[in-house]
């Protein structure tokens, strides 16, 4: 396993691994429903390169023997916070490729990126995501008025 920058040459692995988990990416993500196209998927890697310029997000595509399997990233980034988000191939699920993603991320966070705090929130019954937060350090704060779960590092 590996975290790289996303490019654009990435698009159309990611797209297909959006595809294949439409049906479970679109209960908890709200922008699964939005990319449904090779170029839309190569749009939003062009986006978050422009948002990493601008110092908004930190984005990393997960890539398993040399292949994009997900995404992690900080958005909604600022001198002292971010908040983490991903996805995973449900090929690659409860394998602990996400503990060890998050794990990076919230060192970067705090070592290089010398952030206070991180958020990371999930949907009511996404309970692995939830393990995964609990797993890495997260604490549960509180439900948000979206009715999220709000967890806290």
């Amino acid at each position: 396993m590996s975290l790289v920058l996303p490019e654009t040459w990435q698009a159309p692995a990611l797209f297909e691994q959006l595809k294949k988990n439409h049906k479970q990416f679109s209960k908890y993500l709200k922008w699964a429903n939005n990319i449904d196209t090779v170029q839309k998927e190569a749009n939003s890697i062009k986006i978050f390169q422009q948002k990493m310029v601008d110092g908004t997000n930190f984005n990393l595509v997960i890539l398993i023997d040399g292949n994009p399997a997900g995404m992690i990233d900080l958005h909604h980034l600022t001198h002292e916070s971010g908040e983490v988000g991903y996805w995973l191939s449900s090929d690659y699920q409860h394998l602990g490729i996400m503990t060890k993603c998050v794990e990076f991320l919230i060192v970067y966070s705090f070592v290089q990126l010398k952030l206070n705090y991180l958020l990371l929130r999930t949907a009511q019954n996404n309970s692995a995501s939830q393990s995964v937060a609990l797993r890495t350090g997260f604490m549960y704060e509180k439900d948000d008025e979206l009715g999220m779960k709000v967890f806290i590092k």
